[in-house]
């Protein structure tokens, strides 16, 4: 059944509340799971947390006080007609649709920005951090420079919720320019953080197929970037009729899945060992389980010498006695001398030996493995992730 229009008003009583929420919770929660699987990697898997992880709890504290800030604005009027709307409630849901403005204006270049100080982890020479610190340096001045122009569109700023102040702000198109302005940088520093990787690792001497991945999952911000272009399709809209709470419900849609998908693309590479330790963890589980069913087997059917993988003056006991020394030896990675078989009276004695490599505090090969880091780039290239 359709919507009837208010009497004196050719608009039907539509609401876009409910499609406003459904997007912006489902992405904001979804983006809080990522970074908060991500703090777990690096606080308790490879304990490295640094300047990028916090600059992300910053930009993940602000998705979630502008999720909490649309929630009330839908409350008072988000995505509804105004003419449908007691004045006072109006009143207060244009206000509240100012303050998001701010917050996910610094929430997304926040994202970039903890971007940049990842990539300096695995940057390969100074060239790159050189690049990394500018560009961060250049979107922080410049979202600096956008947050005056929110400031001083108007002088009386109560004139964007409280249309009873009379003031002078500047005009429509002005607004919508700086707008397009802003749009385009997002998605031009989208491209470079998404791109960047593939000249930065192409000649680190690492294996093609784990160059590819990393290739790969760094350049997820490419997301980000599709949304930011979807976002830039609707800025015509806003203030187009002049009803504000309902020509901003789709740009509210898309600034809030820009910043979350970049979020979730920053966070993913971060995460890999945890996807890495599950996978290793599920195949050593599965061949454990088939390789102790092959012993059990081989030693309850054998018949003969030829037949049974042991000895038989070997008893039970002694077979699992043995394999707890070999499974402590590695586990515990220490290096240390196993009493593996006994062949027609004599003992064949097996040493054990692991190496070890230092690493300094930040996580950097040092002493007796310099040498390390030459020999094995590619392995510094994941610990770092």
């Amino acid at each position: 059944m359709s919507a009837i229009p208010l009497p004196g008003s050719d608009q039907p009583d539509l609401n876009q509340g409910p499609h406003i929420l459904g997007a912006v919770i489902s992405t904001t929660v979804c983006a809080l799971v990522v970074v908060c699987a991500r703090l777990f990697v690096r606080l308790r898997m490879t304990r490295s947390i640094g300047t990028d992880d916090y600059v992300m709890i910053g930009a993940m504290t602000l998705s979630l006080a502008g999720m909490g800030v649309v929630i009330a604005s839908v409350q008072y009027g988000a995505g509804r007609h105004a003419a449908y709307l007691d004045a006072d409630v109006n009143r207060l849901g244009l206000k509240l649709n100012f303050v998001t403005q701010p917050i996910y204006l610094w929430a997304i270049p926040l994202v970039k920005v903890s971007v940049g100080f990842f990539l300096m982890r695995i940057s390969p020479n100074v060239y790159y951090r050189r690049i990394l610190q500018g560009a961060m340096i250049f979107l922080m001045a410049y979202t600096f420079v956008c947050q005056m122009t929110l400031v001083l569109q108007c002088r009386n700023l109560a004139i964007l919720w409280d249309n009873r102040v009379q003031t002078t702000c500047w005009t429509q198109e002005t607004l919508q320019g700086l707008s397009y302005a802003n749009s385009t940088i997002n998605i031009v520093t989208d491209i470079f953080f998404a791109l960047l990787p593939i000249p930065m690792l192409w000649k680190v001497k690492i294996n093609a197929r784990t160059k590819a991945s990393l290739i790969c999952v760094l350049s997820l911000g490419v997301f980000a970037c599709a949304a930011a272009i979807v976002k830039a399709s609707y800025i015509s809209n806003y203030g187009k009729t002049g009803d504000f709470l309902w020509d901003s419900a789709n740009l509210t849609v898309w600034i809030v899945a820009e910043t979350n998908t970049g979020i979730i693309a920053a966070c993913l590479p971060c995460i890999k060992p945890m996807f890495k330790k599950m996978l290793d963890s599920s195949l050593r589980y599965g061949s454990s389980r088939k390789k102790e069913a092959y012993h059990l087997q081989s030693y309850g059917h054998g018949t003969g010498h030829r037949e049974s993988k042991y000895n038989h003056s070997q008893t039970r006991p002694e077979i699992g006695a043995r394999r707890g020394v070999v499974a402590n030896s590695l586990e515990d990675n220490i290096s240390e001398e196993s009493i593996l078989t006994q062949k027609n009276g004599g003992i064949t004695k097996t040493t054990m030996i692991t190496i070890d490599r230092a690493v300094d505090d930040r996580g950097s090969p040092s002493g007796d493995a310099a040498g390390w880091q030459r020999d094995y780039p590619e392995r510094v290239v994941e610990d770092r992730l």
